[in-house]
């Protein structure tokens, strides 16, 4: 498997899914037509759909316990998102903390698990924390289990993925949310894979590790097999699936169960207009990912959890634009005196936060101005941050060399310069306009800033107060080599003031995703439910195509695969327990 994804370039990475096929539903097999006499055309135990990190997972499980598995994928590649992500797996308790003799108790994880993903309901003195028994089960089954996925794919000789580490550079990567006090392990949760050099790897690599184990095991994976319908016999039990493969029908049957764990809607345009609470201009996911399991599962009866949920990050809106389909968001802003303004030249966000919360701020809704105020952000910046930071994400390596890079010699030109720019692209924005206040406000929260970075606290946003703020920042912000620039001097290494003469420039930031996060509902065996909150039986979901089992809370760097892998892992083996009973 892993052989198939190497030389790939960004063009077969994007035209790879293959033609749209509109058709999806459930084929219901009765009377004549029997399980017997259909005309399947491959069989197996367990049928997974996918190929990315949860989808191997799955896989790789439901092999380790007897069955006989099949792997299919929509697009001519394999490895999905998981492919390109950062390869990193948000896991609690996992065995870096045990050999450092860090507890990472259940009770302690599974509170900040709930605190995060369900804010506005979490009480910690009651016994369900506050929020409904589903969801606790959910967070309790993604702690109980995480760390036995991991654990079970790095043991088994025959399943063995490769090394694996703790994630981290020159100190254990901070969780997301590390500032509250149900967060007693804030650092060390994410792993990472590992190169043959020792070097930490990133999403190619891991996928390589679990396409390789696959390859070992001999499990059939097809590409270009696109899944359009379930077939289900006449009690209602799933048996297979109907593949599209360029044009011609290939029918799957499942004797034990088939597991879904394939991509969001994410590249899906009428179901992201129609189901996302804010705009996505673009998404860093896969082309694949137009949410085919949403169709399928529902013709079935599935019931719908999170459906306007993403995994958020800003984009660079220029890019996006020109095409949704994008190689990265902008996951940490580069620089110490890069601001992020709106339309009426104030700062909306703690722009060190991370990439899915700060997003939020998109999103916001002014009622008084039936508006959305910071629909775009523009991220200002002076010569020193252009010349400082050159070269980090999205900084040119030149102060000038990419065109979505706006300047002006005074902040009255820059000004002009985003106006002006947004007049050609206002079919793009819904007409969106700088306010006539823009610039005398951007002089005056440049003004706040500067003497906020003197001081060393950020009265206004907290920027730099938490460590998430500081310690990401120096992974994510260095500084230029051979730069002539001196370091930081001020309290906060995230705050340096703006200089007071220009040239100043702008970068115009949108509401992205790295995909979508809800879909068909599971339980805490990866079953998904139908509308009465049963188990459909014998069909699984994982990863981003079913609704989150975090809602939209994104625990720390990872969180996506971790999840994905973690799931597919609890499908295939309550798959395996399903069958037995």
């Amino acid at each position: 498997m892993s052989n198939q994804t190497k030389g790939l370039t960004r063009r077969q990475i994007l035209t790879g899914a293959g033609a749209a096929v509109t058709s999806a539903g459930v084929i219901s097999l009765t009377g004549c037509e029997s399980v017997a006499t259909y005309n399947w055309h491959h069989e197996t135990d367990i049928l997974v759909v996918g190929s990315g990190v949860g989808a191997a997972s799955a896989a790789l499980t439901a092999h380790g316990n007897g069955n006989a598995v099949m792997l299919i994928e929509k697009a001519g590649f394999f490895g999905g998102t998981s492919n390109k992500s950062a390869g990193v797996l948000w896991i609690p308790n996992n065995f870096t903390l045990k050999e450092r003799g860090i507890e990472d108790r259940r009770d302690d994880c599974v509170r900040y698990q709930a605190r995060f993903s369900y804010p506005e309901r979490f009480n910690a003195d009651d016994a369900n924390l506050g929020i409904t028994l589903h969801e606790l089960s959910l967070l309790e089954a993604f702690y109980d289990n995480a760390s036995d996925a991991v654990d079970s794919l790095r043991a088994s000789n025959s399943l063995s993925v490769g090394e694996w580490r703790m994630f981290a550079l020159d100190r254990p990567a901070t969780d997301y949310l590390d500032h509250v006090p149900e967060n007693k392990t804030p650092a060390g949760r994410a792993l990472g894979p590992l190169r043959e050099d020792g070097s930490m790897g990133g999403g190619g690599d891991l996928m390589a590790q679990l396409g390789a184990a696959i390859e070992r095991q001999n499990i059939p994976a097809l590409a270009n097999h696109r899944a359009v319908k379930l077939i289900q016999d006449e009690d209602g039990q799933v048996i297979g699936v109907q593949a599209d493969n360029n044009g011609e029908t290939v029918n799957f049957k499942a004797n034990k169960a088939v597991i879904f764990a394939t991509g969001g809607y994410a590249h899906n345009r009428e179901m992201t207009d129609k189901l996302q609470p804010m705009r996505l201009y673009g998404s860093c996911a896969m082309p694949a990912a137009e949410g085919d399991f949403i169709n399928i599962a529902t013709s079935a009866g599935a019931q719908l959890g999170n459906i306007g949920g993403a995994w958020r990050t800003q984009i660079l809106l220029e890019n996006a634009l020109a095409s949704p389909l994008l190689g990265q968001g902008v996951f940490f802003p580069p620089g110490d005196s890069a601001l992020q303004v709106n339309k009426y030249g104030v700062r909306a966000v703690n722009e060190n936060r991370n990439y899915n919360d700060r997003t939020e701020a998109h999103g916001l809704f002014d009622s008084s101005r039936a508006e959305y105020p910071n629909q775009l952000m523009f991220m200002i910046y002076d010569q020193r941050t252009a010349e400082a930071f050159a070269g980090a994400y999205p900084l040119p390596a030149e102060p000038d060399a990419a065109p979505y890079v706006l300047s002006g010699q005074t902040l009255e030109e820059l000004a002009a310069a985003i106006r002006d720019r947004l007049g050609e692209i206002s079919a793009s924005t819904g007409g969106l306009e700088l306010d006539a206040s823009f610039a005398d406000n951007l002089r005056k929260t440049i003004a706040k800033f500067n003497g906020f970075a003197v001081y060393g606290e950020d009265e206004d946003f907290q920027r730099g107060k938490n460590a998430y703020d500081s310690e990401w920042h120096q992974v994510f912000s260095p500084m230029a080599a051979g730069t002539d620039w001196p370091k930081n001097p001020y309290p906060s290494i995230t705050m340096h003031p703006l200089q007071d003469e220009g040239p100043y420039y702008a970068i115009m930031l949108a509401a992205g995703a790295l995909d979508t996060c809800g879909g068909p509902v599971i339980d805490a065996g990866a079953r998904v439910l139908d509308g009465y909150g049963n188990p459909i039986p014998n069909l699984y979901g994982a990863g981003n195509c079913i609704a989150s089992p975090s809602g939209d809370a994104y625990y720390g760097a990872g969180h996506t695969l971790g999840m994905s892998m973690t799931f597919g892992y609890i499908a295939a083996n309550a798959a395996s327990e399903d069958s037995a009973s």
